[in-house]
């Protein structure tokens, strides 16, 4: 014979999860397209700006840290990584739509003044 708080331990995630259910109804189809949506692996954009040297200067590193804040701030995507390599600043975003992202970082380059000395290139997912 269960207590009556083991019973209440067991009906509690049950009842929990009927109310849950009630208050999130989605249609079947509805639910396909959310699984495969998050299931599909996302676009990414690189983007590479040259730097003002070969070696990274603490005022590229303060202008990738700029960027880096606009794209978050602009919700492009999420950044996977950033760095810098010799002469260059890059990172990687992975986007939902690679034209709306395209646009808005060319706008966060204009802004910072660097659009003249960057480039793009789309990432296909493995």
């Amino acid at each position: 014979v269960m207590s009556s708080r083991k019973r209440l331990i067991v009906f509690l995630p049950f009842l929990l999860l009927c109310a849950c259910a009630k208050s999130e109804r989605m249609s079947t189809a509805d639910l396909v397209k959310q699984v495969a949506g998050e299931a599909r692996p996302k676009m990414r954009v690189e983007v590479v700006i040259r730097a003002s040297a070969d070696q990274a200067t603490p005022e590229d590193q303060a202008l990738l840290r700029s960027i880096e804040d606009a794209v978050e701030r602009k919700n492009v995507g999420r950044l996977v990584s950033s760095g810098t390599q010799p002469g260059q600043l890059f990172l990687i975003v992975e986007v939902e739509n690679t034209a709306d992202a395209t646009t808005t970082l060319r706008s966060i380059l204009k802004a910072a003044g660097v659009r003249n000395r960057s480039s793009f290139k789309v990432i296909q997912p493995e």
